[in-house]
């Protein structure tokens, strides 16, 4: 079972190192560990991905095919719902479809989880359905706004959902380009036998309606040149087990005690590059956390959608850069997540050879955020809809590709668009230290507070403070 959990992970780890596992435990036993090391740094004035894009053929888009396939995934869904699920929401006819359309949006009062991270998720089928059919990132933008039209007004007879719809679509963009980018890394289209079974199998389970699709086109046997805009000019992985101590709104010596895992990666590099499209470089990372009423506790992704450059030396590289993020905390003290754009400046110093200063300061336009809220005003529903902006630091000092010291810190505020009339006002810190030990393990600390101070309209003001130690082990 660890194995098969893992094999992603080591097939885009060995993939990056360049080796060819051929089974999967081959794949976890070529260095022990799950590091993947950036390559060594080009000349400054040496083209990075500029020629290699320019020769690959674009593919051929499937309008049309693509279309039917984010059809088919919603009726595929919905019969489940019918039949085996038996939901009463899936009961729809003429008149429900009639009484969607003359409703309209509005907002629902389902659960913050199902809300901010399921439909990402089920987002992503929809987009990877036109991706997978020759549309960029961009062009297959309309297609995830579709099929969550389709199913909003016409899969359900409840009435349909303004939130799921933001949700849906951009959460879904932003995961379903990084899981289809992660699936390329682990496939080699001029590999064959059991090699080529276990790439295609790992990027199946990365991407499923990718490896669906490979299959159903006869692509898992096809040999043919691996296009090389699939392998991106760096690629790094992580993990960290240990202790945390969360306290809500009190010391943490009287906090609750749980254990976590978490896993991190760092496709491309947003810092330094060249960049052409959409997420050439992004940063993810989900926690799984014991004693929470969800298995994922945190998720963040974070993809650079454009870049300028604006300063190169031998040392320092400045750049102007749009951003699109998706954000998840649930826990027992709080919840907060959306959907965000941001744009900002990022800094890389190079302090020597091996060791480098990153800095990224953002004005983070918040679309749509999901808040703890004591008042929401909506059944079923603990938490407020809202949007607005703020501004996100981090500072990383890192050695090679291993992040020594991170500093963290955001303010925002937040204007309820739904649930209590008001607005909240949120602080976030963190400071986490994750120091080698031996090799590539490594002995980290953490420490991170949450602040939010909410104003009402009808209710008195409300302030709370959560803070969390953690303790852990890495694996680099």
């Amino acid at each position: 079972m660890l194995r098969g959990a893992l094999l992603p992970l080591a097939l885009l780890c060995a993939t990056a190192r360049g080796e060819q596992p051929a089974w999967p435990w081959e794949a976890l036993s070529l260095r022990g560990d799950t590091d993947c090391p950036e390559e060594a740094p080009l000349p400054a004035d040496a083209p990075l991905k500029e020629d290699t894009v320019a020769r690959e053929t674009p593919p051929t888009r499937h309008p049309w095919r693509a279309l039917a396939e984010v059809t088919a995934i919603n009726l595929t869904v919905w019969t489940y719902n019918r039949t085996v699920g038996g939901k009463d929401f899936a009961r729809v006819d003429l008149h429900t479809w009639k009484d969607n359309l003359r409703t309209g949006f509005v907002w629902d009062g389902d659960g913050f989880s199902e809300n901010q991270f399921a439909h990402p998720y089920h987002g992503n089928f929809y987009f990877t359905a036109a991706r997978d059919n020759g549309f960029s990132y961009v062009g297959a933008l309309p297609f995830t706004l579709l099929g969550s039209l389709q199913w909003e007004l016409f899969g359900e007879n409840l009435p349909p959902s303004l939130n799921d719809l933001i949700n849906t679509t951009l959460g879904g963009a932003a995961m379903g380009e990084a899981l289809y980018r992660l699936s390329s890394m682990v496939l080699d289209t001029e590999a064959s036998g059991r090699r080529r079974f276990v790439r295609e199998l790992g990027a199946g389970l990365i991407s499923p309606l990718r490896g669906f699709n490979r299959v159903l086109r006869g692509d898992v046997s096809r040999r043919e040149p691996t296009p090389p805009s699939w392998t991106p000019d760096s690629f790094a992985s992580w993990g960290t087990v240990g202790y945390l101590k969360l306290g809500d709104g009190e010391s943490l010596a009287w906090g609750e005690d749980q254990f976590f895992a978490e896993f991190s990666l760092r496709y491309g590099d947003a810092f330094h590059g060249e960049h052409h499209r959409p997420f050439d470089a992004f940063e993810a990372r989900v926690q799984f956390t014991t004693q929470e009423h969800n298995l994922v506790s945190h998720a963040r992704l974070l993809g650079l959608l454009v870049a300028k450059p604006l300063l190169r030396t031998e040392r320092d590289e400045l750049r102007l850069g749009v951003l699109q993020q998706m954000s998840y905390v649930d826990t027992f003290a709080y919840e907060l997540g959306g959907q965000s754009l941001d744009v900002g400046l990022l800094h890389r110093r190079q302090l020597s050879s091996s060791s480098t200063l990153k800095t990224m300061l953002l004005l983070d336009g918040a679309l749509l955020t999901g808040i703890s809220s004591e008042h929401s005003g909506t059944e079923g529903r603990n938490y407020d809809y809202g949007s607005g902006g703020g501004l996100q630091l981090q500072a990383v000092y890192a050695r090679d590709n291993w992040d020594i010291v991170t500093l963290e810190a955001g303010l925002s505020r937040i204007l309820v668009l739904d649930g209590s009339s008001g607005s909240h006002q949120v602080r976030t810190g963190q400071l986490q230290v994750d120091a080698p030990l031996y090799r590539w393990l490594g002995l980290g600390g953490e420490v991170n507070f949450y602040q939010r101070h909410s104003r009402f309209g009808a209710f008195p003001d409300v302030r709370k403070d959560t803070y969390q130690l953690r303790v852990f082990l890495s694996v680099h």
